[in-house]
């Protein structure tokens, strides 16, 4: 009966059980964005009295040029966010155009704005060759060319092709160069201070793999 009892008996019982899953992602390629010179874009010292009371102050223009490397050819967009959105004055021309969606806060003092900037934008360039600026927007997302010669608030995002219908091209190296156009608002409008006051643009380049 012992016997019996031993070979008909389980040779373990289960307690519990614990699942592992394994995961990840290929991508097809890896890009790094960079800013030929650094990120940083100084506009000196300006001196309050070299500014207008009753019209805004357009400052020296500022060349930047944005790199981006892949380590094997893909097509990218670009999109820009502004970090300093609330303090943004409305109202500022850049290259002929007012709409606010079109340029970047430039910080405040004591709560008023100061003023802004816009990106102008250059011709894009990919391995050595020269291309077509493109944009669209979530709303229309079909590309079409720029025409406004700035660089928008996201949600409208901006790429570079041989043409409008091939739309964004694959390449090693993408370079985007612009100029930074900054102004400040008539100094009317700021409140009166004997203090210094920094100006605050700050505005990020997201870079997304097409």
């Amino acid at each position: 009966m012992s016997v019996l009892t031993a070979v008909l008996a389980p040779l373990a019982v289960q307690a519990s059980s614990v699942d592992l899953s394994v995961t990840g992602t290929i991508i097809p390629t890896s890009c790094l964005p960079s800013f030929a010179g650094g990120n940083r874009v100084d506009l000196g010292r300006i001196s309050i009295s070299s500014l207008s009371p009753i019209a805004q102050t357009d400052l020296p223009q500022r060349a930047i040029s944005l790199h981006i490397a892949c380590d094997a050819p893909a097509p990218v967009e670009i999109a820009v966010t502004d970090n300093r959105n609330a303090s943004k004055v409305p109202g500022l021309i850049f290259n002929g155009r007012s709409g606010s969606e079109l340029y970047y806060g430039l910080g405040s003092t004591q709560g008023i704005g100061i003023g802004g900037f816009g990106l102008l934008s250059g011709q894009p360039m990919t391995d050595g060759q020269t291309r077509v600026l493109l944009m669209r927007t979530p709303a229309d997302p079909t590309w079409r060319g720029s025409v406004n010669g700035l660089v928008g608030n996201a949600p409208t995002s901006y790429s570079w092709g041989q043409s409008v219908a091939a739309g964004p091209i694959a390449a090693r190296l993408h370079s985007f160069p612009m100029n930074v156009v900054a102004a400040i608002r008539p100094t009317d409008d700021l409140p009166p201070t004997t203090d210094e006051f920094d100006l605050d643009g700050s505005v990020t380049f997201d870079v997304y793999y097409l």
